[in-house]
């Protein structure tokens, strides 16, 4: 048993070693990520400091404004080299819970981390999911580990990084009251009376959002701000409506090609009374966000990635399929068992690098960068800077407090902005974003009376494999108001 452990400590260490030095490579051959809410909820921390009410912004995520501020500060490439720390403290706590368990090959959690598809996209960048399982993860251990206050104070900031907080908090509170009445914890009063007695103590998961609410109330004077301040565009149905098999369908996307494993290991654990938080938390957000995009609620986009916000579960389930196929096949040779392991590992990696690779739109930033690089070269004296792409926004060293977002998808809103903008401003356009969110294409803009100083389209192949996913193109516009 000895050796078993430190075998396990060393093959862990050398793993989150190397998912550090893999979250370096990401950064330096990925620039961009495949949706704009990453350049988005930079550009909110790096603005907070001059405009206080970002940090209690449902859209931006408190929790995520508040850690991510001073990393901003430094810039994006340091903000993402953050997130990568993020994603191995993620894996190291995975780890530690796993040996908690009792798990064999307890290490193995890190490597299934990585071979979820969302996960190997997400941990380099700078979206909310990660956090969310940070602190997911954190109040799971010391949940598990018999801290039942503790854990439940830091599930209490669950819904300040992300909305699907709120529903696990309920269920936390769930999982708290079943293990307050389990007759083997209690045998002095009967259930009911234990019930009463335990319900008081789950007012803890609420402390965090009477946190948000507070700070919200000092900075914005408006103790209604959290409800004034809900997103519009969080309303049914704003990104169309799928069906019950809609979320099922890209499952794999959130568990890769371990799928099997993952369906074994839940159907092993989802009985046992240790493994309940466990199996459960993966459970909720997925028939969460399937019930939600089957009816269009809560603004539901039917993104794999929100189920990274419960990976370190899905790891933890995968690992549990994993022993029990591996104690299936003891009788082979200890090398072939190896091989296969370490085979399937490494397909599971290389299939998630042309994943990431495929997303044509996080190519964008590359053409940005030189058009970026074009008008330092040939600088162009301007007061102000509209943006149809908000990585305009960050390669210009702007925040939103210098430079804000247009904000409405109204077109004939976006023209009336457009003439009344004062003469010096300039505006960096592309005819993706620029047609789709905000209904104007750089000729239309040329017509409403600026000057086209540059235009230049750009094909973009896959970053590692050039075919992976088809070439971007993308044309982007620089024009100044005289």
């Amino acid at each position: 048993m000895m050796r078993r452990n430190t075998n396990d400590f060393r093959y862990g260490v050398i793993a989150l070693a190397s998912m550090a030095l893999l979250g370096v490579g990401l950064i330096l051959l990925f620039p961009g990520s495949p949706e704009q809410d990453t350049d988005y909820h930079f550009l909110e921390a790096s603005s907070a400091w001059s405009n206080p009410w970002l940090f209690v912004d449902v859209w931006g995520r408190p929790l995520y404004t508040t850690v991510f501020a001073l990393p901003a500060l430094l810039g994006f490439s340091a903000a993402r080299f953050f997130a990568v720390g993020i994603g191995v403290t993620i894996a190291w706590q995975t780890w530690r819970l796993a040996r908690d368990l009792r798990m064999e090959r307890a290490w193995l959690v890190i490597p299934l981390l990585l071979a979820q598809p969302v996960f190997f996209e997400l941990f380099p960048d700078l979206l909310t999911e990660p956090l969310f399982a940070l602190v997911f993860v954190v109040a799971l251990r010391w949940h598990l580990r018999g801290w039942t206050r503790r854990g439940m104070l830091a599930a209490s900031l669950l819904p300040l990084a992300r909305p699907e907080g709120v529903f696990l908090c309920l269920l936390w509170g769930v999982w708290v009251l079943a293990k307050k009445t389990e007759p083997a914890v209690s045998l002095e009063a009967p259930v009911s009376r234990r019930l009463i007695r335990a319900v008081p103590s789950t007012l803890i998961l609420a402390a965090g959002v009477a946190l948000w609410w507070i700070a919200a109330t000092c900075i914005t004077r408006d103790p209604l701000f959290i409800l004034h301040n809900w997103p519009a565009t969080w309303h049914q149905g704003v990104y169309g409506r799928g069906t019950l098999l809609s979320y099922g369908q890209r499952a794999s996307e959130f568990t890769g090609i371990l799928f099997p494993a993952l369906l074994l290991g839940l159907w092993c654990k989802m009985r046992v009374w240790a493994w309940i938080p466990v199996a459960s938390s993966f459970l909720l957000l997925f028939f969460l966000h399937t019930l939600f995009r089957a009816y269009g609620l809560f603004g539901e986009a039917g993104y794999p990635r929100y189920m990274v916000s419960v990976a370190p579960a899905i790891a933890l389930l995968t690992l549990v399929g994993w022993n029990a196929i591996a104690s299936r096949v003891e009788k082979w040779s200890r090398l072939v068992c190896s091989l296969v392991g370490a085979m399937v590992l490494i397909v599971s990696l290389l299939s998630n690098f042309l994943y990431l690779d495929s997303f044509r739109s996080a190519r964008d930033p590359i053409a940005v960068r030189e058009m970026s690089d074009w008008l330092y070269a040939h600088p162009q004296p301007y007061k102000r800077l509209l943006w149809s792409n908000a990585r305009m926004c960050i390669v210009s060293g702007l925040t939103l407090t210098q430079s804000p977002s247009l904000g409405s998808s109204n077109r004939e809103t976006t023209l009336a902005v457009l003439r009344d903008a004062p003469s010096g401003t300039l505006v960096f356009w592309d005819d993706h974003f620029g047609p789709d969110w905000f209904g104007l294409t750089a000729a239309e803009i040329e017509k409403s009376g600026y000057k086209r100083i540059r235009t230049r389209r750009y094909l973009l192949p896959g970053v590692v494999v050039r075919d992976v996913g088809g070439d971007r193109e993308i044309e982007l516009s620089l024009l100044l108001k005289p």
